[in-house]
């Protein structure tokens, strides 16, 4: 997994939770690299998992609502850190969203070959309704649920989302995603 993700989650725990936690969870956390990373490093994404696991324990929040808690936060450090995005992803949240694969993580890919990033895939999309699947190995879809709601925040835009497990593993799930009328 990139360093960017863990770099962007410590932020957000100095941001959220203070700098007495990000000490608590540094010293607490079986991680690979006691808690050090750097944004173009690649580590095991089980260092993740114990750090959200810690921070769940310390904070009493559930995993869930920290993974998405994330994932709208690390939309907005992504967003702004990667500088050129085409005119077209540009649009709205949909827009965006349906780029994902053909061409911001295919950048992504250029800059680091070895990453492993997950698979969004566009099922159905109109101007009001998209219906979205995310596939990961790693089954972190309440990041990219919050990766979305973090998107649909950066648009101005406001929307229900509704969530099917494709597969039990959460390896493959359906976000049917409906703007709100009036709203967006």
């Amino acid at each position: 997994m990139k360093g960017i993700i863990f770099t962007h989650f410590f932020e957000m725990v100095e941001t959220e939770f203070g700098d007495e936690t990000v000490e608590i969870l540094i010293d607490s956390t079986e991680t690979s690299t006691k808690g050090v990373y750097t944004s173009a490093g690649n580590y095991p994404p089980q260092d993740i998992f114990n750090l959200v696991t810690s921070l769940s324990q310390i904070s009493q929040l559930p995993q869930a609502a920290l993974y998405r808690h994330f994932g709208k936060y690390l939309f907005a450090g992504l967003y702004s850190n990667y500088s050129i995005f085409p005119p077209k992803a540009l649009k709205n949240s949909f827009s965006f969203l349906d780029s994902l694969n053909d061409y911001i993580h295919s950048d992504v890919y250029k800059l680091y070959p070895d990453a492993e990033l997950p698979h969004f895939s566009t099922q159905y999309r109109d101007e009001q309704k998209m219906v979205l699947v995310y596939q990961s190995n790693r089954r972190m879809s309440d990041l990219a649920f919050g990766l979305i709601e973090g998107c649909l925040a950066h648009f101005g835009e406001k929307a229900s989302i509704e969530v099917e497990f494709l597969k039990e593993d959460g390896s493959e799930v359906l976000f049917t995603i409906k703007l709100n009328s009036g709203e967006n």
